[in-house]
C-alpha cells in the first residue's frame, strides 16, 4: 500500500486535479484507489458533484479515536473510492492541539490492506491537516504552476516537508514536483520550468500538465478526462504521471485486479 499526499502551500496549483486524475488513472491499470479529501472547504468533495446530504462517513472520522479505515464507509465512485469532506472538519481543528492529534491518519492507515493506492488531497495551508498527511505519506507529490507565486509555495512546501521527514516522518521515501498548467509559449513558464530543472533535478517530474480546457469542464460536473475526453491533453498528461509512479514509486497492484 502506498500514500501518496498531494500538496503545496499556495493555492491554485493543480492539486485536487491532480489528485481526482492521477487516482483515476492509477484505478485504470489496476491500482484499487481511494482518495481523501482533507482540505475543510471541501473542493475534491463538491467538484465530484457528491450529495453530502446522506454521507455516513468523512474524513473527519479519521480524527475521532479508535478510528480504522475498514469501519468506514467510502463512497464508490466509477473512477475511484472516496471519503469526502464536509463541514465541520476546519472547526474540529481547534480540538487538535495535542502532538499524537498529527498522527491520527497515519494509526488509522496502519495496517491496512483494502486499498493499492491512497492519496490524500490537502488545502493550501500549513495546518494540522496537512502534517497529518505529510506524516502518513510514503510519496509527497507538489503541483507546482511555473510562475513565481506557485514555485514559491512549492518551495516552502518542500521545505516543510524536509522536517516532517526529519521529525515525525523517516518513511517518506518520496518527494516529487509536478509542473501544472503549463503553456509552452509563456516565456516564464519555460524560465520557472528550467529554474525547477536545474535546482530540484531528478525530483521534477519528467511528465507536465499542459494546459487542457477539458481538464476545467470535467471538474465541475463529478466525471474526468478519462471518461469524456479520452483524447485530451489532460488524458494523456495524468496517463503519463501514473506511469511515472508506477516506474518509480508504486510496488505493482495487487488488489486492484480483484477488486475491479
Amino acid at each position: 500500500m502506498s500514500v501518496i499526499t498531494v500538496c503545496n502551500h499556495k493555492g491554485g496549483t493543480g492539486k485536487t486535479t491532480t489528485s481526482i486524475h492521477i487516482a483515476a488513472a492509477l484505478n485504470l491499470v489496476g491500482y484499487k484507489t481511494l482518495i481523501m479529501d482533507l482540505d475543510p472547504q471541501a473542493f475534491l468533495t463538491c467538484m465530484m458533484d457528491v450529495e453530502t446530504a446522506d454521507i455516513s462517513s468523512t474524513s473527519l472520522d479519521l480524527f475521532r479515536l479508535g478510528s480504522r479505515l475498514s469501519d468506514l464507509e467510502v463512497l464508490k465512485l466509477p473512477s475511484f473510492d472516496l471519503l469526502p469532506c464536509t463541514g465541520g472538519l476546519g472547526h474540529f481543528a481547534r480540538k487538535l492541539t495535542q502532538a499524537p492529534d498529527m498522527f491520527r491518519v497515519r494509526e488509522v492507515l496502519q495496517d491496512q490492506n483494502i486499498y493499492d493506492t491512497i492519496i490524500i488531497d490537502t488545502a493550501a495551508a500549513v495546518s494540522v491537516y496537512v502534517l497529518n498527511a505529510m506524516i502518513a505519506a510514503d510519496t509527497l507529490m507538489i503541483p507546482v504552476t511555473p510562475e513565481l507565486q506557485s514555485v514559491h509555495g512549492a518551495e516552502q512546501t518542500w521545505d516543510t516537508a524536509k522536517e516532517v521527514r526529519k521529525k515525525w516522518n523517516p518513511g517518506l521515501k518520496t518527494a516529487m514536483f509536478l509542473l501544472t498548467n503549463v503553456h509552452g509559449r509563456k516565456k516564464v513558464h519555460r524560465q520557472y520550468g528550467q529554474y525547477m530543472r536545474k535546482t530540484y533535478g531528478n525530483l521534477v517530474m519528467d511528465t507536465v500538465i499542459r494546459t487542457c480546457a477539458s481538464l476545467a469542464v470535467v471538474c465541475q460536473n463529478g466525471t474526468t478526462v478519462f471518461e469524456t475526453y479520452l483524447d485530451s491533453r489532460g488524458a494523456i498528461d495524468y496517463s503519463s504521471v501514473a506511469d511515472e509512479l508506477i516506474r518509480h514509486v508504486l510496488p505493482p497492484a495487487k488488489l486492484g485486479l480483484e477488486g475491479g
